[in-house]
Order: C-alpha cells, then sequence, then structure tokens
C-alpha cells in the first residue's frame, strides 16, 4: 500500500472521493453512510420526522450546574436536536446480544513529556489539582486537547445519545445564545466521559482484566456513547507498553542525556520496583519514567472502531499535518483524470463506469453463490462441539480471553511476503502472512480441544475439519475519515474458506505442517474475495436488515451469515510514524474486536510506527489461554521466516 499520512493507500483516499463523486450524481454510494441518511432533519422532510425541542429544564437544569466546560450565561437557551442514526449503527443495536455486545475497545500508552507551552492560568477543571507534572496525561489534559482541537465541531456525534424516545435518532444537546453565531453550541459534558482510574499495579494481568471487563458490560446509549479512563504510572508497569520498548525507551533517554550504559541494569530494577511495590505518585517523586494509559471504549452505534482510532487522530499534535496529506493524496489522484483531451476523459468515464455496473451485476451473484455454498458445506462450527462438551460436562467457562503483543517489525513481514511470494509468483499481502499464521492457530487450539475431550471420552466426529471459514471486515473508505467528514459506520465483510488441517511433516519429534502451502491457499481464497464487491453487498444488506426487519430476524440473520466461521481477523493499517498528543509519545496502540454472535475467536492485526501487532479477544470455552493462542500464531510466523530465508 502507498503510505499517505495516515500509513494507509492513496487508493482508499481516492475511493473514497470517488464514491463521494458519485453520490452527489446520484449514483449507488449516495446511500453510504454519512451521505444519504446523516444529515440534520428538517422541514424538508415529513413534519414527523422534524425533531427540535426544547429540553426538559428539571431533567437538564443539573448536568448544566455540572458542566465545567461551558459558562452558563445569561440568555442561553438548550435546545436538543434529533439527528437520524445511520442503518448500520442501528444494526449493531439491533443485532448485539446481552454475551455479544457490540463495544470496540481499545486503548492507547503515552510516554515522555508534555509541552511546555501549556496554560498556566489556572486549572480547568477538578482533575487539575493533580496534573503538576509533564510526564503524566491526566483528564484536565485531555479535556484541553479536547477543546483545543475543537473535537465537537469536527466529530459532533461524540457528544450524541441514543434517543430515548426513538432508538432511530441521536440526539444532540445545543447551547443557544441569541445574536451569537461564534458561541459553542454543542454542549461538551466531557466529565460523562473522560474520568481517571487507578494505575495498574499487576504487570498485564490487571490491564487485562479491566478489557475483559469493558467487553462484556454494556453501555447506557441513552446516556453516552463512548468513554475513556486515563491512569498513569511507571514505564512499563502495566504491559500496555512491552518491557523490551521500555527497556529501549529507558535505553533511548539515557543515550539522549549522555548517561552511561553501565546504569542501565539499575535503572531497570528500580523501574520493576516502583511498579510492583508503591504508588504511581512515590514513582513520580522518584523521578522514575512514566507511562499514560487511555483506555477507550464505544457502542458501535457511534461509529466503527477504524473510524473511531481514525477521528482521534485529530487529537494528535500531527492532525494538521494528516489532514494536509489527505488532501494532497485526493488533489493528487484527481489529477490523473484531467489528462488529455475533452472527449478522451469522457470516454475513459464511460469505460470506467461501465466496469463498475459489470463488477457490481457479476461480482454480486458470485458472491451470493459463494456465499450460499459456504453456507450448505459449513453446516456445523468446529467450536460448537467444544462448547457442547464443556455444557455437558459442566465445565462451560465463560467471559472473554484477552490478551496481545508486539508482532514483529513491518519491514521484515513485507520481505517475507515478497520472498515467499517471488519464489511462487504469487502476490503475498501482509494481511495473508497473518491470516495463514492465526487459521495455523485456530487448527492448533481445535487440536488442544480434540485431544483434551478425547481423553474424557470417545468422539464421534473429529473437531478439526480440513477447511476453515474466516470473517474478514473491510472499511469502504480505506479506515480513513476525510477532512470535514465526521464518523460514521462505513463497513462491511465478506467471509472466505482458508485451510484447516493440512498434510504434515516430521522436524526432528514435533509433527507440524507446511506453512508455506498455508500460506499461498490462504493467499488464494484471500485474492479471490477481496477483488469480490461482497464487503459492500454486505453493507447494504445490513442495512435493509436494520430498516426493514424485526429484532429477532436481524439477529438470525447476523448469526447466519458468518457461515459457521471459526475466527474474525481484522487488519488496520496505521501511521507509519509516532503520534504525539499534547507533546507525549503515543508508544502502543492496540485494538479489540467485539465478539459477533456465533464467531468465538477475533484477532486485530495492527501496524504502527513501523511495528505489527496483534491482540485477541475470544470466548474463554474456546480459547481458554490469550498468551498461548499469540505464542501458537507467532510460532506460524517463525516458521515462514524460516521458509522465507530458505528460499531467498
Amino acid at each position: 500500500m502507498a503510505s499517505s499520512i495516515l500509513g494507509r493507500k492513496v487508493f482508499p483516499a481516492a475511493a473514497a472521493a470517488l464514491t463521494a463523486n458519485v453520490a452527489s450524481s446520484n449514483g449507488i454510494s449516495s446511500l453510504l453512510d454519512g451521505k444519504f441518511d446523516g444529515g440534520w432533519i428538517n422541514s424538508s422532510r415529513s413534519s414527523s420526522l422534524c425533531e427540535v425541542m426544547k429540553s426538559n429544564a428539571s431533567g437538564k437544569s443539573n448536568k448544566t450546574n455540572e458542566n465545567m466546560f461551558l459558562l452558563r450565561e445569561s440568555g442561553i437557551s438548550e435546545k436538543v436536536l434529533r439527528k437520524r442514526m445511520t442503518s448500520i449503527g442501528r444494526f449493531s443495536m439491533k443485532s448485539e446480544s446481552e454475551d455479544n455486545l457490540s463495544i470496540p475497545t481499545f486503548f492507547l500508552a503515552l510516554s515522555g513529556s508534555k509541552n511546555s507551552n501549556e496554560d498556566e492560568s489556572g486549572p480547568s477543571s477538578v482533575y487539575s489539582a493533580v496534573s503538576n507534572s509533564r510526564n503524566k496525561f491526566t483528564v484536565s489534559d485531555f479535556e484541553h486537547e479536547w477543546l483545543d482541537k475543537d473535537m465537537s465541531k469536527r466529530h459532533p456525534r461524540f457528544h450524541s445519545t441514543v434517543s430515548q424516545h426513538d432508538d432511530r435518532y441521536f440526539e444532540e444537546v445545543h447551547h443557544i445564545k441569541p445574536d451569537d453565531e461564534d458561541y459553542p453550541k454543542i454542549k461538551a459534558e466531557l466529565d460523562r466521559h473522560a474520568s481517571e482510574t487507578i494505575h495498574f499495579s499487576v504487570y498485564r494481568d490487571d490491564l487485562r482484566n479491566r478489557l475483559e471487563h469493558m467487553l462484556t458490560s454494556p453501555i447506557e446509549v441513552q446516556d453516552k456513547l463512548w468513554e475513556v479512563k486515563i491512569s498513569n504510572g511507571p514505564l512499563g508497569s502495566s504491559g500496555a507498553i512491552s518491557k523490551a520498548k521500555a527497556d529501549a525507551i529507558l535505553q533511548r533517554m539515557k543515550d539522549d542525556k549522555g548517561l552511561s550504559r553501565g546504569n542501565t541494569k539499575g535503572d531497570e530494577v528500580q523501574r520493576k520496583k516502583y511498579g510492583a511495590e508503591r504508588l504511581w505518585s512515590d514513582a513520580a517523586q522518584k523521578g522514575v519514567l512514566m507511562e499514560s494509559v487511555l483506555l477507550f471504549r464505544s457502542h458501535h452505534a457511534l461509529a466503527d472502531g477504524a473510524s473511531i482510532m481514525a477521528a482521534l487522530s485529530d487529537l494528535s499534535d500531527e492532525a494538521e499535518e494528516i489532514r494536509e496529506d489527505i488532501h494532497k493524496a485526493l488533489k493528487k489522484w484527481k489529477r490523473k483524470g484531467k489528462h488529455g483531451s475533452l472527449f478522451r476523459r469522457l470516454l475513459r468515464r464511460l469505460v470506467r463506469y461501465f466496469k463498475m455496473c459489470l463488477w457490481l451485476s457479476l461480482g454480486t451473484l458470485r458472491a451470493f453463490i459463494y456465499q450460499t455454498y459456504l453456507q450448505i458445506t459449513t453446516l456445523r462450527n468446529p467450536f460448537d462441539a467444544v462448547r457442547e462438551h464443556a455444557e455437558m460436562k459442566g465445565i462451560l467457562v465463560t467471559g472473554r480471553s484477552v490478551s496481545w503483543c508486539d508482532a514483529a517489525p513491518l519491514e521484515e513481514a513485507k520481505q517475507i511476503c515478497n520472498a515467499i511470494g517471488k519464489a511462487n509468483g504469487a502476490n503475498i499481502t501482509i494481511n495473508d502472512l497473518f491470516v495463514s499464521c492465526i487459521s495455523a492457530a485456530v487448527v492448533r487450539q481445535l487440536n488442544e480441544h480434540q485431544q483434551r475431550m478425547a481423553s474424557m471420552a470417545p468422539q464421534k466426529h473429529k473437531t478439526v475439519a480440513r477447511n476453515i471459514n474466516v470473517v474478514v471486515p473491510v472499511h469502504l473508505r480505506g479506515g480513513i475519515v476525510l477532512p470535514g467528514e465526521s464518523v460514521g459506520n462505513r463497513i462491511g465483510a465478506f467471509v472466505t474458506r482458508v485451510p484447516g488441517e493440512m498434510d504434515t511433516t516430521h522436524v526432528g519429534d514435533e509433527v507440524i505442517q507446511c506453512p508455506t502451502k498455508r500460506l499461498l491457499a490462504v493467499n488464494k481464497s484471500l485474492s479471490t474475495s477481496k477483488r469480490s464487491p461482497a464487503p459492500l453487498v454486505s453493507h447494504y444488506f445490513a442495512k435493509f436488515c436494520s430498516d426493514y426487519l424485526p429484532q429477532s430476524w436481524t439477529k438470525t440473520l447476523f448469526k447466519r451469515a458468518n457461515a459457521n466461521a471459526c475466527v474474525v481477523v481484522s487488519n488496520n493499517k496505521g501511521l507509519d510514524k509516532k503520534m504525539h498528543i499534547s507533546g507525549m509519545t503515543v508508544e502502543a496502540a492496540h485494538g479489540f474486536l467485539p465478539l459477533p454472535p456465533g464467531l468465538p475467536i477475533g484477532v486485530v492485526v495492527q501496524s504502527y510506527a513501523g511495528s505489527m501487532s496483534l491482540s485477541v479477544t475470544a470466548e474463554k470455552w474456546a480459547v481458554p489461554d490469550g498468551n498461548m493462542f499469540l505464542i501458537w500464531v507467532m510460532e506460524e510466523y517463525e516458521r515462514l521466516r524460516v521458509a522465507a530465508s530458505v528460499q531467498n
């Protein structure tokens, strides 16, 4: 992928511009979220849809008093404006279940020092009392950045709630001041969304437990659609920043300060000591390097996870640079279509529209046929036997298994893809590489279950099949939010078949499956599915279910649409360089998928600042140990790395 400032291709940005142009011509893309039904309800629609009402004084007066960010002035009134929710947002509410909530979760880990030119005129909130150190990011810092970057105007949906009277609508509280157009209108009650919490004391375990809780606890969407919990502690103490990264940061700071390498060990011991035995405030007084963890979660009704993370880049110090590079990418794409005479440009446009119509018609037919084939030939999820056995034995464990890790340098992963692809005449991508590794880990997990169940009672059928199905989400805008555009739900997905159990070879006492053969099969399967309009078809099918079908039907169809897939794999391409928020460096970012009904495992593959990372969310009865699952993924990756070096 040719990189833009967001670390994504120029092509997705160009595709986004194309869909916007088609939308302005009333083409098929006019139905994309944020264009057709995302506008404010106004008098051009039926009177029943025009909902602009004065807020109830008894229900809003306390909220106004609690608002620390907009001063109450005489003559200011409040109004609640209703905005129609996107169909995909409502689909997420209709299709979720009590055990499968649609709540994407992720965390950012920061280190370093804040900018020195901060406003020192006085505290802006009650949290400012603890904001006395430049190496801690607090709630007041978050509030300052949010208001300074004008997030309420750029992305007003962050300050929306689902209407209590009609769940087809969002509601936004606006301050109205007569004769003052510059007065801020969105009522930015950030105290409802941002809070400070105790830092994680047990390495990785505390953070893992918090993530599991946030993934499985409902959000009262009538009160808020998102929240962030901020904590501060010694560098590397939580596991949000790995020990390897923490040690690298320490070494880099020593080199910058000209300290000798002989003191490295003592400083590492000091960091671990304070992280395990003392409060973060004591550690800060001793001069120990600090980390700040921002733990986010939001309901899918607000936006898809990729859009949320892209929108939060507007909080970064590089926000203007990001938007400028997106503009440049769009201009560059538009200039390509202006070469040649008017006749040649018109001819190219006609050919392009003809190809698009052909692709949509034939591709949609093929996508439906392939989906039907997967449904018919995969009558049972391989993990169903695991669940039924656990229920029968009374050992079913509920909840989520969560884990994350830094996987590999991005350049190394590209070299593996290039080496194996060149040797076998295939165009292998990073996504192919890690889907192959993840599918091998799924097979390993199923084999573990099969051996355990066989030791308890003879099994009639094998748990591991020759093939397994995988769901791959696709962001229709390439994972970016265009300048001037707000967050939304612009996501589709496709299901494809990849190898399960394969022929094995013996390496010493170990029996392993051929990793290169698996990778080539995955590449062939994914390449065919990615070229089809299946993600677009699934997007509009979800809109149809949301708008016209009862909730019970929507849940059933959503569960069956995955064709009994074992795992969902999401690939997010992030920035090529590190972001900064208020001067502090974003050292790590990990996202966690909410599990759709019927899918026991979800994995996020993400690149950021030249490094690949993995995170897994799974049912505990399916994946008892998330750490071991990621170890199996990395073992397959290592086998492919060795195979690539041999073929090179």
